[in-house]
């Protein structure tokens, strides 16, 4: 028996005129945890779709067991024994939890009708081994993004698959539900599983993986036993992911705003169905206000109905010192842009081109006497991906054809095109790597010191903390603290963020 249960040997993929991946070698051993490490665009996603059966028109080989396999479709890989959690979410929204778990599985009775209590009992089982105690008979479109992702790692664990593929299964996950995965991916060792795993987080990595594939712009760079786990163990793998020696984290942050101008977002006693309760909040122009807190708080659900997206019940919402009407055409005429958190299924359409989706949001400044110009829409979108610095092979190509983080620049460009005013971002880093992240950072930085108003959602502490000119808590649907800018610091945001009263 081989020492390696997948092999990968190499491994070439273009997309048009890009070549996403050179030669690259990749394997996995039985039993072990093995990190796929790399900036956007360096392949890495590519080469698990690949593995999943995902993308079939390739170069080289595939070794699963000792045999030589060509995967035909992710079904294929599946009878392989190998499942995946894809970074962007493949569940139907439409049908209920248990049906996604099981979808194309579905237990049948003696009359070959769905088996519905075993389907739910079953579902029960696995949403407890994960730690979820979600209705299995709910319909998946009340879930948040966060918990849609556990469901999709529910279906991957239904299928006791050998070969797991996880990419990026934490990034819509709050702080506990990160930790019960970990936890879960070090289960999946011990039953002998064997594990690939696609995270931005060094911290991640270094916690479970037992070594780590490094791929820069397609090719492989190293792989490497991982024995420390401390900081100068990430420091070492930023240099082999980017080519360049790290900076102190205070560095990926552009320096803060001042002098802000006049207010223009007040809300004042919004309450909503979406579980926000009675918040009153400001932000004014050249200020980025970021707005924190653990899963559950509502600030997802308090933006979109800011935006219009969702309803609102109580309270009002003034725009540039007038009251505003409800509505997202009303929201855009009136200068406001909102980047949701889910990517793919508000945020691009993948059927259109990286041009096309870049001039969404604009697509009347290119068009006359109704007939769009396509010359316009290219030069709109070239322009973008200079300024932005996306990774394409051209902007015909399609907007499916990008990693993940240069689809979230082009979201980020759809807005920008139309010179907002008030600018929400819904976890803008998600699913990013540290490179990209630094270049957003600075990109909000910008947007701001234009004198346009940012109001960023982020989990993350770090991120929230490089940021916000001002901050906001909330917590179960309450706005906890306003922490302005001398009194932003990690002990403060915890405390509040776990029910603490803040000490005058």
């Amino acid at each position: 028996m081989s020492e390696y249960i997948l092999e990968a040997k190499d491994i070439c993929k273009s997309f048009g005129a890009t070549q996403v991946l050179k030669n690259v070698c990749f394997e996995l051993k039985r039993g072990e945890v093995h990190a796929l490490l790399g900036a956007n665009g360096a392949g890495k996603s590519t080469l698990l779709n690949i593995l999943d059966g995902l993308i079939t028109d390739y170069d080289g080989k595939l070794i699963i067991d000792g045999r030589t396999v060509k995967l035909q479709n992710p079904e294929d890989a599946r009878l392989n024994g190998i499942g995946m959690v894809h970074q962007e979410l493949s569940v139907l929204p439409n049908l209920s939890v248990a049906e996604n778990i099981y979808m194309n599985r579905l237990p049948k009775n003696k009359l070959g009708l769905v088996n519905w209590r075993k389907l739910y009992e079953d579902s029960r089982q696995v949403l407890e081994s994960i730690g979820m105690d979600i209705d299995p008979a709910m319909s998946l479109a009340k879930l948040t993004v966060a918990d849609r992702q556990m469901v999709e790692i529910a279906r991957i664990v239904s299928l006791d698959a050998p070969v797991i593929l996880l990419d990026e299964p934490t990034s819509a996950l709050s702080e506990a539900e990160i930790k019960r995965l970990l936890a879960l991916v070090g289960q999946f060792k011990a039953e002998g599983r064997s594990v690939v795993f696609i995270t931005h987080k060094l911290d991640e990595i270094l916690a479970v993986s037992d070594r780590i594939t490094v791929l820069r712009d397609g090719t492989l760079v190293d792989v490497i036993e991982v024995e420390n786990r401390d900081k100068k163990a990430e420091s070492a793998l930023v240099r082999l992911m980017t080519g360049e020696a790290s900076g102190d984290e205070q560095d990926m942050f552009p320096p803060k705003g001042s002098g802000f101008g006049d207010v223009t977002l007040e809300i004042n006693g919004l309450s909503g169905d979406g579980g926000f309760k009675n918040i009153s909040m400001y932000a004014r122009s050249g200020e980025v206000v970021v707005l924190t807190g653990l899963k559950g708080a509502k600030r997802t659900e308090l933006m979109r109905a800011v935006f219009g997206a969702d309803k609102y019940t109580q309270g009002e919402i003034r725009l540039f010192g007038k009251p505003h009407k409800k509505g997202i055409a009303a929201s855009v005429r009136a200068g406001m842009a909102m980047v949701s958190e889910d990517r793919k299924g508000e945020g691009i359409v993948p059927l259109m081109s990286i041009m096309d989706n870049i001039s969404l949001a604009t697509i009347d400044d290119c068009a006359k006497a109704g007939l769009v110009s396509k010359r316009k829409v290219r030069t709109k979108a070239d322009s973008f991906v200079e300024k932005l610095r996306i990774k394409v092979g051209g902007t015909e190509n399609a907007i499916t054809s990008l990693s993940g983080g240069n689809q979230q620049k082009v979201v980020l460009s759809k807005w920008m095109a139309a010179y907002p005013k008030l600018f929400i971002l819904d976890e803008p880093t998600r699913g990013i790597d540290i490179g990209a992240k630094i270049e957003i950072y600075k990109l909000i930085r910008d947007i701001a010191n234009q004198g346009a108003t940012v109001v960023v959602v982020s989990s993350e502490i770090p991120e929230a903390m490089g940021l916000a000119d001002r901050m906001y808590v909330m917590r179960e649907g309450q706005m906890v603290v306003e922490l302005k800018h001398d009194e932003i610091a990690n002990d403060i945001i915890m405390s509040m963020m776990f029910g603490h009263k803040k000490e005058a």
